[in-house]
């Protein structure tokens, strides 16, 4: 069975939203960190998307087939997107999960392939807490504190027991941690 990951990148004080970004991702920027991305997205092959994270990735990437960065490997990818008000999905290889969305997930995790990644999309991560089918949390903590902006566990997430299972100090400051639900 496939694995179904979560990948987020957030300041230290949890902040994960693109209208923050430009204060806290760039200045943690470099050739490290950037490889480091590429090996997480190369170890999956279906992108599973909530309706906000899609409509702000789409135009950008879907237009960079070629070259560095992740454009190339984001465009092979299946991608599918949650949303009960979205009617056309027109980023390349894009399918609408408009109803059962854990029933549909739970199907995509059967299907033989490489890993599935949830990119940010918080919403649709706090929906699934608790459905046993997200494997893993992976996020890339950068050394900054927003001190306001969209958290990516805000208040009301379900109480979740994590265990780590990597840890990884890149030369930014920025850490890379990945998490797995802790079953005790």
């Amino acid at each position: 069975m496939r694995k179904l990951w979560v990948k987020a990148w957030m300041t230290l004080d949890g902040v994960f939203d693109a209208d923050t970004m430009g204060h806290w991702w760039n200045s943690t920027n470099n050739p490290e960190r950037m490889q480091y991305i590429m090996e997480q997205y190369e170890q999956g092959d279906v992108y599973l998307l909530g309706r906000t994270t899609y409509e702000m990735l789409w135009p950008g990437w879907s237009t960079q087939t070629t070259g560095d960065g992740p454009g190339p490997i984001l465009n092979r990818m299946k991608k599918y997107v949650v949303s009960t008000t979205l009617e056309t999905a027109p980023w390349k290889e894009s399918i609408i999960i408009k109803e059962n969305v854990v029933e549909e997930i739970t199907r995509l995790k059967q299907q033989p392939g490489k890993d599935i990644i949830i990119d940010g999309s918080a919403t649709l991560v706090q929906s699934l807490m608790g459905t046993d089918l997200i494997d893993e949390y992976r996020f890339l903590v950068q050394p900054f504190i927003m001190g306001r902006g969209r958290r990516f566990f805000p208040d009301g997430t379900p109480p979740t027991n994590l265990r780590l299972v990597e840890s990884k100090a890149l030369s930014s400051g920025t850490l890379a941690l990945i998490y797995q639900p802790d079953k005790k």
